[in-house]
């Protein structure tokens, strides 16, 4: 305590005081839910989680100690151990516990800005794999199945970029029926503001639809499911043949061969790559050559060809490869001999799109 004669030197002002407890303890309630959100965020649990919130309390008090009241808070409060060092930090627990049981429990958090990008990527793949993981992790949200067949792959990677804000504590799992998906996202309108959300060992995951220019928000729960499903590692491959084209062409010539035959033959040369078919009722074939069109780049055809290749995939899921064609203007396609063909549609900020095919082998077209 400070004696008679400090006190005539340099009275308390009780106005003063009170504004000083008043600031001890609007800063005990700000950085009570700051290390709640710290405790959250890097999962703490239980003992460890209420140790570091006395900690970081401490370390507070012993800055306001040390910089506001120039080591002597005796001169600032009337009970410097209660209003300094241990004011308010039960009353901060409250605020502590609150933030920390919110931020723990949510683990995922991704907003997407247009639903539809969703929406058009489930619609791209429903047909080929009917359940399958969502694997998310800070990178962003994969996905890799293949069908039922073991005939075609199916992987998607969108990055963490995609989203404002995105965030994801640790790597999960979200097994999902894309039929049910495909349902729910078909209550959201295509320029709706898509939200996903899961927390620890979810159950559900959860969609907010927000609309764009109106107040409208709907949610929806879906329930999960344990699917076993191995991760296939797909190696890095130095293709033959790389044709980039409007993806409406592609889809336009699986289309019109689809009509004659069942299967294509893809046959990449220096000429250009030609797609061929031969069926019951006659026989077709489309011939592109590299083209460039400066005023519509959308419509450029371009041909990187090492050595010349040919093989005959199954036009069916050419087709259904096609669905993605409203994802991008363009479309790759990667071609080596006795080796899967890669179709790619690539999506804004690095994501991507990807069916891998494999193809037939000694059928004739």
């Amino acid at each position: 305590m400070i004696d008679e004669r400090e006190l005539v030197v340099r009275p308390i002002v009780q106005d003063s005081v009170q504004h000083n407890a008043r600031t001890v303890s609007n800063i005990r309630a700000l950085t009570a839910s700051l290390f709640g959100v710290a405790a959250g965020t890097l999962g703490l649990e239980s003992f460890p989680g209420f140790i570091f919130y006395f900690l970081g309390t401490a370390v507070v008090s012993l800055l306001i100690f040390t910089l506001k009241a120039d080591s002597k808070p005796e001169a600032y409060f009337y009970h410097p151990v209660g209003d300094l060092w241990a004011g308010d930090m039960f009353g901060g627990l409250m605020s502590f516990v609150l933030t920390w049981t919110l931020l723990y429990g949510l683990l995922l958090e991704a907003r997407l800005e247009q639903a539809q990008l969703l929406k058009k990527v489930v619609d791209a793949i429903k047909d080929l794999v009917q359940d399958c993981n969502f694997d998310c992790n800070d990178s962003g949200i994969a996905l890799q199945a293949m069908d039922n067949s073991h005939v075609a792959l199916v992987s998607m990677m969108l990055k963490s970029e995609s989203f404002s804000p995105f965030r994801c504590d640790r790597n999960i799992a979200l097994g999902i029926n894309l039929t049910s998906l495909q349902k729910v996202l078909r209550c959201a309108q295509n320029e709706d503001i898509l939200t996903v959300k899961a927390e620890d060992a979810p159950d559900v995951v959860n969609m907010v639809f927000e609309s764009a220019d109106s107040d409208r928000i709907s949610e929806y729960d879906i329930k999960l499911m344990d699917i076993d499903q191995e991760h296939l590692g797909i190696p890095d491959t130095e293709y033959a043949a790389t044709i980039s084209m409007p993806s409406s062409e592609f889809q336009r010539i699986c289309r019109d061969l689809t009509a004659l035959s069942e299967s294509v033959a893809i046959e990449c040369t220096k000429e250009g790559v030609k797609f061929a078919c031969n069926g019951d009722i006659g026989s077709g074939a489309v011939t592109l050559r590299s083209h460039t069109d400066v005023e519509k780049p959308e419509k450029n055809i371009e041909i990187n060809l090492s050595e010349p290749v040919a093989l005959t995939f199954s036009l069916k899921y050419l087709v259904n490869f096609c669905k993605a064609s409203g994802l991008s203007d363009s479309v790759k396609l990667c071609l080596s001999n006795e080796v899967p063909l890669l179709v790619e549609y690539a999506l804004s900020n690095n994501s991507y799109l990807r069916f891998y095919l494999a193809p037939k082998i000694g059928d004739e077209v």
